[in-house]
């Protein structure tokens, strides 16, 4: 009988290791997809964001004050664009308080020589040294309109000495969306190659809740992968991952900054510190740039509060990949 047992429970283990075989366990790593993963984890020939900025920190007045802006307003925000650089640095909530027993509205984004420098920047890179490409100095010119709402948006121009124009035209809906139309003009009878991006700058770890099953630091979702990294991993080493669909930012309790990248187009997503926090994407494929022709690209930036109606409404508007795991209640 006890043998009859044995012999039961052995043929009864083996048809479980068989059935796990044959429908649960991974595949077997093979050569193939071996090379295929490496290919995605490792850099390309793509360029990298390497730009270093040095700063003065000053007040958040004077640094507004300190260049020419673009005013922006829709019902939910209020706020500038820098035209040196042309990022998006200064934004406030119109409908949000600092605190229950405060009138003060809580500002989001600041410039990047603020001690809580939060911004946000786009463009083109290119791995020919010798293009002169605009950076954070570089003051843009405005062509037309100089006021951003949702009724009306805004272009921005700036030409280097090479017969290279970049524009970018932004526009903002009565929410939280930004939308970019990145574009280079060439007016030579050169051909050159240029990648797209789109970059988020934090300088400061903000006061964290340490609330357990809400997510503070930089996140993406990467080809239906949710990544949550700390900061204080992200201090230690940095992440990189190339996909075909995603977004990315960085999460507060209550707030979410965050870019879409063109749709349809591989990108390298990579979070890294060097004196401040960056959450970044860089097209992997070059965009060839003819003779005497352009080249345009577009991503979005969502700027929101963690509204279960905001956040999930754009989700589905946008089709946007696991944004909903960001809501929060509608009630705060």
């Amino acid at each position: 009988m006890d043998t009859r047992n044995v012999i039961a429970a052995i043929s009864l283990s083996a048809a479980v290791i068989i059935l796990y075989s044959l429908y649960f366990a991974p595949p077997p790593i093979t050569k193939e997809n071996l090379a295929e993963k490496n290919k995605i984890e490792q850099s390309n020939d793509a360029p990298t964001l390497d730009e270093k900025v040095n700063t003065t920190e000053i007040s958040r007045e004077e640094a507004l004050n300190q260049s020419e802006r673009i005013q922006f307003e829709n019902q939910n925000i209020i706020g500038s664009i820098s035209l040196e650089g042309a990022v998006i640095d200064d934004l406030t909530f119109k409908e949000y308080n600092v605190a229950l027993d405060s009138d003060e509205k809580v500002k989001l984004l600041s410039p990047r020589n603020t001690k809580n420098g939060y911004l946000i920047e786009s463009g083109f890179i290119t791995t020919d040294k010798n293009i002169d490409i605009p950076n954070s100095n570089s003051v843009w010119s405005i062509l037309g309109n100089n006021k951003l709402t949702n009724q009306s948006p805004v272009k921005l121009s700036w030409t280097n000495n090479q017969g290279i124009t970049f524009e970018k035209e932004i526009a903002l809906d009565n929410k939280f969306l930004f939308t970019i139309k990145q574009r280079v003009i060439n007016s030579t009878n050169n051909e050159y190659d240029f990648y797209s991006y789109g970059q988020i700058i934090r300088k400061e770890i903000p006061d964290i809740s340490n609330f357990y099953i809400l997510h503070e630091g930089l996140l993406a979702t990467l080809d239906d992968e949710l990544i949550e990294e700390d900061y204080d991993d992200i201090q230690e080493e940095k992440f990189s991952r190339t996909s075909k669909k995603g977004w990315l930012g960085i999460s507060d309790k209550f707030w979410i900054t965050s870019l879409i990248p063109p749709s349809g187009k591989e990108f390298k997503t990579t979070f890294d510190y060097k004196d401040k926090f960056r959450a970044n994407f860089v097209g992997t494929q070059a965009i060839e740039l003819g003779a005497n022709s352009s080249i345009e690209d577009k991503l979005q930036v969502i700027v929101a509060a963690k509204r279960v109606d905001i956040i999930d409404g754009y989700a589905e508007s946008l089709k946007i990949d696991k944004f909903v795991v960001l809501t929060i209640s509608s009630n705060y």
